[in-house]
């Protein structure tokens, strides 16, 4: 899948996240594609690591002690958002909904 400039700003990216994709590629190297396919990485990581941490917290919340739903649940207070703050989460969900849309829409030989 080739990614272009033009085709990110088609689906949602503004100058300034380009930008800042841009500053990541001249940083660490790679590509525009590389970058948009760890970035959509990133955000199923987190998003699956939410999911799970929801379910937890409720399963907790039904057989354990209150005191112990009531610890866990500012813990995930205090860590999801940096999980959420470590994956860039705005870039990452564009990143996520731009490769979902483009997989969809790419002809099937």
């Amino acid at each position: 899948m080739k990614v272009s400039e033009a085709a990110l700003l088609e689906s949602g990216f503004s100058h300034a996240d380009l930008q800042k994709l841009n500053n990541n590629i001249a940083n660490y190297g790679g590509s525009l594609d590389s970058v948009v396919h760890d970035l959509a990485n990133r955000f199923n990581a987190s998003k699956w690591i939410t999911i799970a941490a929801f379910i937890i917290l409720a399963l907790t919340l039904m057989l354990a002690p209150v005191d112990t739903s009531i610890t866990l649940a500012a813990t995930l207070a205090i860590v999801l958002p940096f999980i959420w703050y470590l994956t860039p989460a705005k870039l990452a969900y564009r990143s996520w909904r731009y490769r979902r849309l483009s997989i969809n829409s790419e002809p099937r030989q």
